[in-house]
């Protein structure tokens, strides 16, 4: 199946989730320079991600997960959701 960019739907979730990538960015006190940087990723592109206007691959998802020092399923939490943590 093509999946159009410009659907409204693909963009909506790119901005969802650029807007969580900021919110864990600023939490994280990076700047989107740090953070790209240390994600392996050009600043530019990834100032594109934040923003819901580029698209980003798996591997550049683990790798922001991974700079971020989170789980890769935090990057797809809406906000306020809790992780699911397993009890003992």
């Amino acid at each position: 199946m093509h999946v159009d960019p410009s659907h409204a739907a693909v963009m909506a979730r790119r901005q969802t989730f650029g807007r969580r990538l900021r919110t864990l960015r600023t939490t994280a006190g990076l700047s989107q320079a740090q953070l790209a940087e240390a994600a392996g990723l050009n600043r530019v592109f990834y100032v594109g991600v934040e923003g819901g206007k580029r698209n980003v691959s798996l591997d550049k998802i683990f790798a922001l997960a991974e700079a971020l020092h989170i789980d890769v399923t935090e990057l797809f939490r809406s906000p306020g959701e809790q992780a699911d943590h397993p009890t003992a």
